[in-house]
């Protein structure tokens, strides 16, 4: 029986995958270096921490310097985060429903209280919260989810996680959780490991999967 949905924050609740690959864009430019189409696609649902060590292993940049310059650009950026158009009213259901939430995301927790504001959500809307720097792996380890389904004293089965990236549904399907998958991020072709893969969470097969 499910009794939690775990939601990822980019790319599921918040359009701001852009401004994540813009400023790896912007940043990595600085130091010589761009970025070709795949290191593009495999920065969605990563942090600049993480993916700047791969990077490191094929490019010769300063790594300090790309850090503080990203972090300056998603800052500047971040004017044009959107929600999407289902994201408050879906949580708020979930809510109501009777189901435990939790926030699980790769970006930091100041992100996250801006993202709650763009969201018009309270920091109540969830039960808990896995951010960056509460875990010491990352997606698409399993370890963000396991965190959280602890912290909500539930087990794997128990929880029902909703993602946009390949890492993201690899660290759910590891996790041993069921995974929806929405495709704001990737086609439904990358996100096959998914149970149940979406356009957008108000497809009602969404809340079947949830109830059933």
């Amino acid at each position: 029986m499910i009794k939690a949905v775990l939601f990822d924050l980019d790319g599921v609740l918040i359009n701001t995958e852009h401004i994540n690959t813009k400023a790896a864009i912007l940043s990595m430019r600085e130091q010589g270096t761009k970025l070709t189409s795949a290191d593009k696609k495999f920065i969605t649902g990563r942090n600049p921490v993480d993916y700047s060590l791969d990077f490191a292993k094929k490019y010769k940049f300063d790594r300090g310097k790309m850090l503080v310059s990203h972090a300056l650009h998603y800052e500047r950026l971040y004017y044009t985060a959107k929600r999407y158009s289902y994201s408050h009213d879906f949580v708020l259901r979930v809510r109501k429903l009777g189901f435990k939430t939790a926030l699980v995301t790769s970006a930091e927790r100041d992100t996250v209280g801006n993202a709650l504001r763009v969201l018009n959500l309270k920091d109540s809307a969830f039960d808990t919260f896995v951010t960056f720097e509460e875990c010491r792996k990352h997606k698409p380890s399993p370890a963000p989810y396991l965190m959280a389904a602890r912290r909500l004293k539930l087990k794997p089965s128990e929880c029902v996680v909703i993602e946009d990236s390949i890492a993201g549904v690899l660290s759910a399907k590891r996790a041993k959780m069921k995974c929806i998958a929405v495709t704001n991020s990737y086609p439904a072709s990358k996100l096959k490991k998914a149970d149940l893969i979406v356009k957008s969470l108000t497809d009602k097969r969404v809340m079947e999967f949830l109830t059933c």
